[in-house]
């Protein structure tokens, strides 16, 4: 089965707080208010003020070519908190980026590891990707926490064009491979079972 497949056989699914699923046009107020707020998207693009460009940026960004990117829905209030998506998918390498944003006032209660979480569990044991890659801004602490919660180690830092701005910024990129996962899940089990 191609990784294209397994996307479409995984486009909804469930955590214990989240539903992971398409996104959809009746998303747009919630989205509005993810994307126009610039405190959401300190790390991601500026804000989007006017609806109808965000209205754009919903379909272009999330609805055009949906394999791969999830509406983070949250459970208990029913409402669009937030997107997670692989990037950049190199299929013959069997390689991708996630990248990631949630809205300020869902932040600190685990819920964008709990999403990555089950991402990188989708790409290891279903799409059998061998390499995750995640880039965070450097003053971006937040997101490299949850990057390593889940497993991801800091392989470098550097300078490059942030391509909203053009102005140089600094980078952490951080990876996982499927090797080092399937590690880690091994020692989280011999744990579970001494306990």
């Amino acid at each position: 089965m191609t990784i294209w497949k397994e996307l479409a056989a995984f486009a909804e699914m469930e955590t214990p707080r989240l539903y992971l699923r398409p996104l959809r046009f009746s998303d747009v107020e919630d989205f509005y208010q993810l994307v126009s707020d610039p405190e959401n998207l300190a790390f991601v693009f500026p804000a989007i003020l006017d609806k109808e460009e965000a209205t754009e940026a919903l379909v272009r960004e999330g609805m055009q070519a949906p394999l791969g990117v999830w509406g983070m829905e949250d459970k208990e209030k029913g409402c669009l908190i937030g997107m997670i998506r692989f990037e950049k998918i190199q299929e013959g390498s069997r390689q991708a980026e996630i990248g990631y944003l949630l809205r300020k006032d869902f932040r600190g209660k685990g819920l964008m590891t709990e999403a990555l979480k089950t991402l990188v569990f989708l790409a290891f044991n279903s799409l059998q990707l061998r390499e995750l890659a995640l880039v965070t801004h450097e003053e971006n602490r937040a997101s490299q926490a949850v990057a390593k919660r889940v497993g991801f180690q800091l392989i470098r830092s550097y300078k490059g064009s942030d391509r909203y701005s053009h102005k140089v910024r600094k980078y952490c990129l951080f990876g996982l491979s499927q090797t080092s996962y399937q590690q880690l899940t091994e020692e989280i089990e011999e744990k579970d079972d001494y306990h």
